[in-house]
């Protein structure tokens, strides 16, 4: 299997929008499906200012006084409100090593390497897990910093013809207020339903499911109905040119479309956002890295999951 590219972004560049997030909304604005329980450990860990939508059973009067009859009134916080479960899982079947230049599946080892390190620098604990795999396909990792082997795990996961969907191993770690991330084209089947069940289930709780769609057929199309290069023995390397008109590649399209939406939009019960990564046409020169680096500083809904300390 042929090693991802290096990731593109640096540790100065993460920490920079970790702490650019972190000032951008109040912990009370991020989302309504992502509710932590103040006070759920008796471990306290400091005061902040009181925020709209705490509960007023965790406002400190007596250290408020102390600050004079001008202070706003202060909160108690607790080291479970601080800490969080951030689950990412990759999709690491053959459809995402598609296209040849800027794969989906080295979109999703950078984002998923992104998101990991970020929340490992918040203090939170961090699952990645591969969707598909054969019953070994999840690690936690706590502390500061993302271990080198955390994507290799992933990236050396080549799904074979004998695995399959594997989500209750990930579903018993997800306590309530616990955020899951998957990174997928979702062109996979689920004629059993059991990814809609685990959907359907991941919302309860408080559970925030963000689910990111990688969709390369803009790409795809491009280089199906674009001069390629064939090449191979007893084949002379000259530019062909597939036969596939506007109206095939646009009936593909909107197969594909409706598949992908049919695999989410049914269970969406108010726990869930969908985020679309839609590649370009053109070729990716850099493999990708510009485009990711683009994608992932302004996507609002990341932006959100790391502002809810401000």
């Amino acid at each position: 299997m042929a090693a991802p590219p290096p990731f593109p972004l640096d540790p100065a560049q993460l920490d920079a929008y970790r702490l650019a997030t972190k000032r951008r909304l109040p912990a009370g604005q991020v989302g309504g499906h992502l509710r932590r329980k103040q006070g759920q450990s008796l471990e306290f860990r400091e005061h902040r200012r009181y925020l709209p939508g705490d509960d007023f059973r965790h406002i400190d009067w007596r250290a408020t006084a102390r600050l004079g009859p001008q202070a706003d009134p202060l909160v108690r916080t607790y080291a479970a409100e601080q800490r969080l479960t951030i689950a990412v899982s990759v999709d690491t079947r053959d459809t995402m090593w598609l296209p040849a230049q800027g794969r989906k599946l080295d979109m999703a080892l950078w984002l998923a390497h992104a998101i990991a390190s970020v929340a490992l620098a918040s203090g939170d604990r961090v699952l990645l897990h591969r969707l598909f795999g054969n019953g070994q396909s999840l690690e936690e990792f706590v502390g500061r910093h993302l271990p080198p082997r955390a994507v290799d795990f992933l990236a050396c996961s080549a799904v074979t013809a004998g695995d399959a969907f594997d989500g209750e191993a990930l579903h018993r770690r997800l306590p309530p207020t616990s955020v899951w991330i998957v990174v997928s084209d979702f062109y996979f089947e689920d004629a059993e339903g059991r990814w809609r069940d685990l959907l359907a289930r991941a919302q309860e709780g408080s559970r925030w499911v963000i689910l990111v769609e990688l969709d390369s057929w803009p790409a795809e199309r491009a280089l199906l109905q674009g001069p390629t290069l064939v090449d191979g023995p007893g084949l002379a390397a000259s530019p062909l040119r597939r036969d596939i008109d506007d109206a095939q590649a646009d009936a593909v399209e909107r197969r594909l479309a409706a598949h992908t939406k049919s695999l989410w939009e049914p269970v969406r019960l108010g726990g869930l956002d969908h985020v679309l990564w839609r590649w370009p046409a053109e070729p990716m020169a850099d493999r990708g890295a510009s485009f990711f680096a683009e994608r992932f500083f302004a996507e609002p809904v990341l932006a959100r999951l790391f502002a809810r300390r401000a």
